[in-house]
């Protein structure tokens, strides 16, 4: 066997890159097998370790995907590497003061791995097998378990500090874009990422409901200091009803009909809402290609994002941005997937999204993230321990984006009236919540929704509401008030949720 003289250098094409495509597109692929045979704090005697990714680091170092404790002393940092070349690995010697071992005998530099080979991490230390199971690709390992050893060996070179991520808003927390893998065979895998994201959205959402707790003790507050004035106010009030009874009984009046005035708004009929259906669209992806800092490029159809777009009737079709570019609204590392989109998109890569439109009227277009029109000024960036710049979108007026259409009909939007509205207007949500209503392209029937403002005007530039029951795809979906002819009007998009009940909206002027 020849020696190898090639020079090693840690690239995210081979970590990232090639975790991608394990994930999303490697059941024909190969894999291998560590087994530890010394226990340390990280890994028991016999305990193993799949590697899915092209290349990973041995050492004491944080950023090693297979890691030793300090006993472990004559181990360094980055003690050595192993290397996926063509349909082969090699191990690589890093360290500059601790050898390597493989099947007794010292690396100088680089050497081909076998089947059954014995690596030893200096003279007394640790030591690993090397494993190729037979008759076995990536396929038969579970997507939970591929995205878990994703985030262990793609992205632990690459990790950012938590408590940057930390600056986000709480609307932020909860943002409702959906990632829906339309295979029925994953949709218990699908299952257990919602209700954590559930679970992490309603714990951060405590503060913002302690908030409104004191807004309703301050009201409380306010009746118990106006007792006196309020049994007046009842009894003024009763005797003008027994009036009115009695005006009843000598003149008739007839009954009031379904479409009067309600608190800031009028009720709505289905023939109002059926009028809107046909420019309402259910989002989804058909592919998504990823262009690496070197050049190489990977496309993935399994790779599914859902939500609700909407025509105007200026031919513009709107949506919000977290559905377009979800790896910008990166809220924990758990987001394995969006983290590394992050860092591919703003490292001299580049993320396209293959997006389609349905309508219930059997309308049908294309596009791609490229061409949506969306407002970033309010991103914030910063570089990783290692170097990489990320950026993070933030869910507040600027989550919206538009692209122009040659369509001639749509919706009817008021932009003065999105920044307007009383505290208590109901308003109404057409879209698909967890891509319900979007049975099949044949089978197109958005799904009603119910909000109420929970203050006058906008806060922080969006409009807050309470009562509210849009779910994940519901974003990006049309918000309507109905105007004094009982016509639904277009206010806003759908941006995020914040615990059960709590929403936020962008008002419609935000996109002029």
């Amino acid at each position: 066997m020849s020696r190898i003289t090639q020079t090693y250098q840690r690239t995210l094409s081979g970590s990232i890159g090639s975790g991608l495509g394990s994930v999303f597109g490697g059941s024909g692929k190969q894999y291998y097998i560590l087994e530890h045979k010394i226990s340390s704090r990280y890994h028991k005697a016999g305990e193993t370790q799949e590697i899915i990714v092209n290349e990973i680091e041995m050492g004491r170092g944080e950023g090693c995907q297979v890691r030793f404790d300090e006993s472990f002393s004559t181990v360094s940092r980055r003690h050595a590497a192993i290397v996926k070349e063509g349909d082969k690995w090699k191990l690589i010697q890093l360290s500059n003061t601790n050898p390597t071992l493989l099947n007794g005998n010292e690396v100088n530099r680089e050497w081909y791995l076998q089947n059954g080979d014995e690596i030893q991490l200096a003279i007394g230390g640790p030591r690993l097998g090397f494993i190729i199971p037979a008759g076995k690709t990536m396929g038969s390992i579970g997507l939970t378990r591929r995205l878990n050893l994703f985030a262990n060996q793609a992205l632990r070179p690459y990790k950012w500090a938590i408590a940057l991520l930390g600056i986000a808003l709480i609307l932020a927390i909860g943002g409702l874009s959906t990632w829906k893998y339309l295979s029925d065979k994953k949709a218990k895998e699908k299952i257990a990422i919602i209700e954590a994201a559930a679970k992490a959205r309603e714990a951060e959402a405590k503060a913002q409901y302690k908030k409104f707790q004191a807004e309703q003790d301050s009201i409380a507050n306010a009746l118990k200091n106006t007792k006196t004035e309020l049994s007046d106010a009842t009894e003024r009030l009763q005797k003008a009803q027994d009036d009115l009874k009695r005006s009843f009984q000598t003149n008739p009046t007839p009954p009031i009909n379904d479409h009067q005035v309600s608190i800031g708004s009028v009720k709505t009929d289905n023939k109002a809402i059926e009028t809107c259906l046909p420019y309402v669209y259910f989002v989804y992806t058909s592919a998504v290609d990823i262009i690496y800092p070197n050049g190489n490029r990977e496309s993935f159809e399994d790779f599914n994002i859902t939500g609700t777009g909407f025509l105007l009737d200026d031919g513009r079709f709107i949506t919000a941005r977290h559905v377009i570019e979800p790896w910008f609204f990166v809220r924990s590392e758990t987001d394995s997937i969006r983290y590394a989109m992050n860092i591919i998109a703003n490292n001299g890569g580049k993320i396209i999204v293959y997006f389609n439109a349905l309508s219930s009227s059997g309308d049908r277009f294309s596009f791609t993230n490229e061409q949506m029109v969306c407002n970033r000024s309010h991103d914030s960036s910063g570089v990783t321990d290692d170097g990489y710049r990320y950026v993070i979108g933030r869910l507040d007026n600027t989550d919206w984006a538009y692209c122009k259409t040659n369509r001639p009909n749509g919706l009817t939007a008021n932009k003065a009236q999105s920044t307007t509205l009383e505290r208590g207007t109901e308003l109404t949500i057409l879209g698909f919540p967890f891509g319900l209503g979007a049975n099949s392209a044949n089978d197109i029937n958005p799904v009603l929704s119910k909000a109420t403002t929970s203050m006058p005007g906008l806060n922080s530039g969006v409009i807050l509401t309470t009562s509210t029951t849009f779910e994940p795809g519901n974003s990006g979906g049309p918000v309507f008030y109905t105007d004094s002819s009982g016509k639904l009007i277009v206010i806003g998009i759908v941006s995020a949720g914040a615990g059960r009940s709590t929403g936020s909206i962008v008002p419609i002027a935000s996109v002029y």
